[in-house]
Order: structure tokens, then sequence, then C-alpha cells
């Protein structure tokens, strides 16, 4: 089963050139030769913050804790902590109902996020909706559902529901329909409580590497 350890923060003012500096050339390789496989990052566009969402994947939670309990992770992100603020961590297992293993780099995705508890005794519910309505509606919108997430660690809403695109405009295209207003009065009437949602655009600074990486193959 899939595993995300998303990290959010924001960066510490005056210090961003420095960040980026460190991030990319130190932070990031650490954390995938320590055993995380980094999926995207990036930073919030509409929504609430804090602006910058890092997303990595690891085999299993007890493999996590190995890895954030080493003396070189405690050295790395002590580091990160002089850059940043507002810094917090969420560890999320797929539902198993749509992400297809294994879980993959997106590449300059965009992504629309929605979060959410289920109003408890709904769940049944509540997933005939996401099934039979959400999925094929979004999906006819040109913002497919690609990933369905259960909060086991951190805080906020339990469920996130991941839809991706290509292009900020198809998710502005897709929200600002009849249909697309019609499901989310639904579940908010009927299924969810503390209901948010975040646009993310992507930084490059995981992908850009990542592509370079394949491209250099066989050189």
């Amino acid at each position: 089963m899939t595993v995300l350890f998303t990290q959010s923060w924001d960066t510490v003012p005056g210090k961003f050139d420095e960040y980026s500096e460190f991030a990319t050339h130190e932070y990031n390789p650490t954390l995938e030769k320590l055993g995380m496989k980094l999926l995207g990052g990036y930073y919030v566009a509409v929504g609430q913050g804090p602006r910058i969402i890092a997303v990595a994947t690891v085999k299993e939670q007890g493999y996590l804790r190995k890895i954030l309990a080493t003396e070189e992770y405690r050295v790395i992100s002590a580091k990160l902590m002089q850059l940043v603020r507002e810094y917090s961590s969420r560890l999320w297992v797929s539902t198993g109902r749509l992400v297809e293993e294994p879980y993959s780099i997106h590449t300059g995705a965009w992504k629309f996020n929605q979060y959410y508890n289920v109003v408890p005794g709904k769940e049944k519910e509540h997933y005939q909706f996401v099934k039979e309505e959400c999925i094929p509606g979004m999906k006819e919108l040109k913002v497919p559902i690609t990933g369905a997430w259960r909060l086991v660690i951190g805080n906020g809403p339990t469920t996130l529901g991941e839809c991706t695109a290509r292009k900020i405009v198809d998710i502005a295209n897709a929200i600002d329909t009849s249909e697309f207003r019609r499901l989310v009065r639904k579940i908010k009437k009927d299924y969810a409580m503390d209901f948010s949602s975040r646009i993310l655009a992507p930084t490059g600074r995981i992908e850009v590497p990542e592509i370079m990486k394949e491209m250099m193959k066989g050189f």
C-alpha cells in the first residue's frame, strides 16, 4: 500500500535563495539517499498555507520511522528548520481505491486537492457518491481524481481527494461549471465536514532533476 509523507512550510523572510540552494543540493538528495522517493514539490497557488509542500513516498510506515530516527535525517532536518517556519508533516495512506502502484511523479502537474472529514456513519454512502458521481464527473471535467488518501499521522482533516491537471486553466474551467458546484454542494451537505480545497502549482525542483536523470540514461 502506498504511503505518502508530506511536509509543509514557509521560508524565513530574506532566506529564500539560501533555502532554494539548500533544498535542491542538500535536503532533497539526502531524503532520496535515506530511502524516500520524492514525488513532487509544490507551492500553494490558491488556498491556505503554509505555501510550500514537499511530497515523498515510502515503502511502509515502519520504514519511515526508521528513516526519521537516523542521525543523518536529524542533522539535515535541523538545517531545514533554520531556513523555514510554520513547519508541519503528515503521513497519508492510500485508501486502495484509486492509486495505481507504484505511485509515481506527475511531471509538471498542477493539483487540485480537497480536504475534509467524512460525516460519522456516512462512510458507505460517501464511498458510493465518490465512486458513482465524483470520479466520472471530475474526469468529464478534465480534472480527474488521481488519489484518495486517509490521514494516519498529523493534524487536520482525515480525507484527501487529489485531482490532477496539466494547467491551472484546466482547474479554473472545471470549478467554474454547474456540475462541479453541484458535486461540491452535495458532498458538503451530505457527507463532509471541515471542507477546504487548495490549488497546488509544481515548483519543478523535484520534477526537473528527475526528467534530466531519465534523459541521461544510456549516455
